[in-house]
């Protein structure tokens, strides 16, 4: 029988560097830089070396590839993880489906740093 997808927005293959701010469940702020699979209108999915818990709400950026020359531009969002699996690499990682409740994309100026963790 084959799969029925079950998403109503399309998805994006991406391998984008993204930076990850959230609080664990002691109220601690946590950092970590991972690596985007795949994004959509909706949502992104996400791989990171440490495990964030189901449904925590996390701040993110996402650097988009430059298509023209000082063309850069981020994705500032913010969202709730609703899927997290343990994936078997060489190395232990985690996978994150995140459903976005809000995003912007920004141009980035010539005097800013790519991939640095900021608030909305």
């Amino acid at each position: 029988m084959a799969k029925t997808e079950r998403r109503d927005c399309e998805r994006y293959i991406f391998d984008l560097p993204v930076h990850v701010m959230w609080k664990d469940a002691a109220g601690e702020v946590k950092e970590e830089t991972g690596i985007t699979k795949d994004i959509s209108s909706s949502g992104v999915f996400m791989i990171c070396k440490n495990p964030i818990d189901r449904e925590c709400e996390i701040d993110f950026q996402i650097d988009l590839p430059s298509l023209t020359e000082n063309a850069n531009s981020r994705v500032s969002a913010r969202g709730k993880v609703v899927r997290n699996i343990s994936m078997t690499h060489s190395e232990k990682c985690y996978g994150y489906g995140i459903m976005f409740d809000k995003y912007k994309i920004v141009r980035l100026g010539s005097g800013e740093r790519r991939a640095e963790g900021e608030r909305m």
